[in-house]
Formats: structure tokens, sequence, C-alpha cells
């Protein structure tokens, strides 16, 4: 008598082989390096630079207007500083609003 062969129940998986650091592929999926005026700051940093309170920071990024647009991840706040520089620029007060009287 000749005997059938069958398929195994599970079949073998064929994983990919383990890429190493030298391997080029890798190297162009990392994500490339954030330069520092790129980082996320957080309230009190922002507050460090702008000479404000942390609370001050916090207040302007949850009002409607005026307002730093902010970074929310979970319960936790960041600002990007192009953000808060767009904020100040927007915020500037231009010239007086009051005439001079000349020579007064």
């Amino acid at each position: 008598m000749q005997s059938v062969k069958t398929k195994p129940a599970i079949e073998p998986i064929e994983f990919p082989t383990t890429r190493t650091d030298s391997d080029p592929v890798l190297h162009d999926r990392r994500p490339p390096s954030v330069r520092a005026d790129e980082r996320l700051l957080t309230p009190q940093e922002v507050a460090d630079r702008l000479g404000v309170s942390q609370r001050w920071v916090r207040d302007h990024a949850t009002r409607r207007w005026p307002r730093i647009t902010a970074v929310k991840l979970g319960s936790l706040l960041r600002f990007r500083w192009r953000d808060v520089e767009d904020f100040l620029a927007h915020n500037t007060l231009q010239g007086s609003s009051k005439k001079q009287v000349g020579g007064v």
C-alpha cells in the first residue's frame, strides 16, 4: 500500500532576517534628529523665556483669545517655540494710539 502525504496542520512561519545597524534600509527609517529650536517646550520653559508665570502660559494656551498654540499630549501641554513667536508677533503693539502734540 502507498502512503499519502498530507499537509501538516500548522505550516511553519518564515520570519524575515534581523537587520543590523549597518543596514542602510534601517537608517532610512530612523527619524531625523530634532534640532534644538524644534524641540517641544514645557509650560515652565516658555514661562522662563517670556518672563511670566507658568500659570499665565497655561491660561493663554486654553483661552479663546489671545491664544498660544499648544500641543496636547495626554494631560501634558507642550509648545513649539515658533508658535510662541507667532503669538508674540500677533500681539505686539504697533506705536501709540495717542497723537503727540508738537512742542509739548
